[in-house]
């Protein structure tokens, strides 16, 4: 057996595996946030001095609108009235004294149909009517009193259909018959008198199928009948007629209509014949028909079937004196028992497979399994092993998984959990240590907790929540590298990060830089942090690397040709241009403007680097030619020249005229 005894699970976690720093999945780094969560809390102690504000447990399971948990409770004072929760001390408090004093209306049948709350209470001269509240005191009203004066009008079966809520009742003018509500007095309304008088239908078992309302009821002398109603009178009208026992169908009984997929599922029994039989109906009456006869004799119909159940595309339920456990696929031939004698109880679906509480000679009361099939139906876990049962009860379905009360030797009866397998079925929280006892009840789901009933050996029996302390996993984006637009940097979007949560919702995610806004030059971490609903925050971070890898632009000068300024060349000044949108560049020359170039052809060759040594290079020619710049006006026309190169030019000039003479 495995035991826990601080419940850590998947379903919940506790503060001890936060602080042991449980990595989150995540590209970058990823790590949850200390938390101070509680996995389990008083909600509050509603009745003062131990008494416990729960003393009668079968008075009303609890009833959720929204976010929000509706229960009876007694402070002590009002007696037992309307109360609300959230989970937290500060938001429960009682809805409203219906009955003023210490009386109590008692609260009973809490039914959700709109944004509404419907339920039966007494009043202040007032017999068990229907209320309604939104959740304030000044909207908890008394919808109409359709039996004036203290008499109870016996309202039962509320169902909801849509925003409007049907029900049964007796005015005391139309016996039992089926109406409806809108919740205002005038919406409140019979919606047929199927036996006219005083007389009562026998209308019971309301189920909603195919967005229309379906029941049973007696229309007629020695008939049990299957009747569906859209609200209307006109609309409301038998569907089949159900006989167990065709020769004589006195005193026959329709009962556990259970909805599963596109098939309605009912049990009919008849007391003269000692029968029970399965049967379906398609909403038409050709399609309302027997599947099978469950009963093999008298005390089996005692018994009777009960605990409709679809799970995996069938159907469960016990049937017979011994509590055995049956199937139904919806044919006679699919329809059997699969675990005989077995007193078998809660049975819930958990995934598509059936978990239930049965006997067994070898281990008593324990939790089981099944498949549909006598070979998949099995044992999860002996949890107290033997003979002595654990007697699992409240099983409930929180996040894949059955969470219920059972008891054990050194725990007592406590709050467990399981996924249908031995080894995910382990003590969640032993709220009483030792073999003290808290009787966890009324487990229910409300928003990121579940709410139940608990008695820590002080308090008594009080309201406590199962607190989700488990952090969202968080998986941040990869870095991000974007080209430098400016001085300031560059805008920079990013993929978004991804979040889940042990809950239903999503996190909220927050960034400490937005996506798409301008980032600096160089890295920047983003951190990111996922909140769910309990407040339980993970956390990670990436970086977005803005880098300027772009080169300036550099464009050099055109070839250049000069004259012959000296001896051997000339000096030669140029410049070039270059852009860079993110900062200066820096432009250098080899050979440097304003060198001397010899006579001839020089290439230059030009450098931009700008800041972050990004580079751009261009070539052009310089010539310097061979002769001098022409000197313009007046003498020879040579150029500047240098006063031995005049001298040359002179004695040139004169050889060339003594060879002239001497020719002639």
């Amino acid at each position: 057996m495995r035991r826990y005894w601080t419940g850590v699970s998947s379903l919940l976690c506790i503060s001890a595996l936060a602080a042991a720093g449980a990595p989150l999945t995540a590209s970058a780094s990823s790590e949850a946030e200390p938390v101070s969560c509680r996995p389990v809390t008083m909600v509050k102690p509603i009745a003062s001095g131990g008494a416990g504000s729960f003393p009668d447990y079968d008075v009303q399971p609890p009833m959720v609108l929204g976010r929000t948990a509706f229960f009876a409770a007694n402070d002590g004072t009002s007696g037992l009235e309307l109360w609300r929760s959230r989970g937290g001390e500060l938001d429960t408090e009682r809805v409203a004294d219906v009955f003023p004093g210490a009386t109590g209306s008692e609260p009973k049948s809490l039914t959700v149909a709109g944004n509404s709350l419907f339920f039966t209470a007494k009043g202040d001269g007032v017999g068990r009517e229907l209320w309604k509240t939104d959740g304030t005191a000044e909207g908890t009203v008394l919808v109409k009193d359709l039996r004036p004066g203290p008499d109870d009008s016996g309202i039962t079966a509320l169902t909801a259909l849509g925003d409007t809520l049907f029900f049964i009742a007796d005015d005391g003018v139309h016996g039992q018959e089926l109406w409806k509500s809108d919740g205002t007095p005038e919406g409140t309304v019979l919606v047929q008198d199927l036996v006219p008088g005083t007389g009562s239908s026998g209308i019971s078992s309301l189920a909603v199928f195919r967005d229309v309302l379906y029941f049973a009821a007696d229309g007629g002398p020695r008939e049990v009948e299957l009747w569906k109603s859209n609200g209307t009178p006109e609309g409301t009208e038998r569907v089949a007629v159900v006989r167990v026992i065709e020769s004589d169908p006195s005193e026959e009984l329709i009962r556990g209509l259970t909805v599963a997929g596109d098939t309605i599922y009912f049990f009919a029994g008849s007391d003269y014949a000692k029968q029970w039989d399965l049967w379906k109906s398609d909403g038409s009456g050709p399609g309302t028909v027997r599947v099978s006869t469950l009963s093999r004799g008298p005390e089996d119909y005692a018994a009777g079937p009960v605990t409709l159940t679809p799970t995996g595309g069938q159907v469960f339920f016990v049937s017979g004196a011994g509590g055995s456990l049956w199937r139904s696929d919806g044919s006679s031939g699919g329809t059997f028992v699969i675990k005989e004698a077995s007193d078998a109880r809660f049975l819930t679906n958990l995934n598509g497979q059936l978990l239930f509480t049965a006997w067994d000679d070898d281990s008593g009361f324990e939790l089981w399994r099944s498949n549909g099939t006598v070979a998949g139906t099995a044992l999860v876990e002996d949890i107290r092993p033997g003979r002595d049962s654990a007697a699992p009860f409240w099983l409930t379905v929180v996040d894949g998984k059955v969470l219920f009360s059972a008891e054990t030797a050194e725990e007592g009866r406590e709050l467990w959990s399981s996924d249908g397998t031995r080894e995910g079925t382990h003590l969640l929280h032993d709220i009483v240590p030792g073999p003290g006892s808290s009787e966890p009840s009324w487990l229910t789901p409300v928003g990121p907790r579940v709410f139940f009933i608990t008695d820590d050996g002080t308090d008594g029996a009080e309201p406590w929540v199962l607190n989700d302390c488990t952090p969202p996993e968080l998986a941040c984006p990869s870095a991000v590298v974007v080209e430098a637009q400016g001085p300031s940097g560059a805008p920079a979007s990013y993929a978004f990060a991804t979040a889940n949560d042990n809950k239903p919702g999503l996190p909220d995610i927050s960034y400490s830089k937005l996506s798409g806004s301008d980032f600096p030059i160089g890295d920047t971490q983003v951190f990111v942090t996922a909140s769910d609903e309990s407040g339980n925050k993970s956390s990670c971070s990436f970086q977005v690397n803005v880098r300027d890898t772009t080169a300036p632009q550099l464009s050099c000068p055109r070839n250049m040709e000069v004259w012959r300024q000296f001896r051997y060349g000339a000096k030669v000044a140029f410049q070039a241009k270059s852009f860079d949108a993110v900062s200066k560049p820096s432009i250098t020359f080899e050979p440097a403007s304003g060198s001397d170039f010899v006579v001839g052809r020089t290439q230059v060759r030009v450098t931009a680097s700008d800041a972050s040594g990004n580079v751009s290079r261009c070539t052009f020619e310089v010539k310097v030619r061979r002769d001098y710049e022409p000197q313009s006006g007046g003498g020879c026309g040579c150029g500047a020249s240098s006063s031995g190169v005049l001298s040359g030019w002179a004695l040139l000039t004169a050889v060339s005229m003594l060879a002239r003479r001497r020719r002639k």
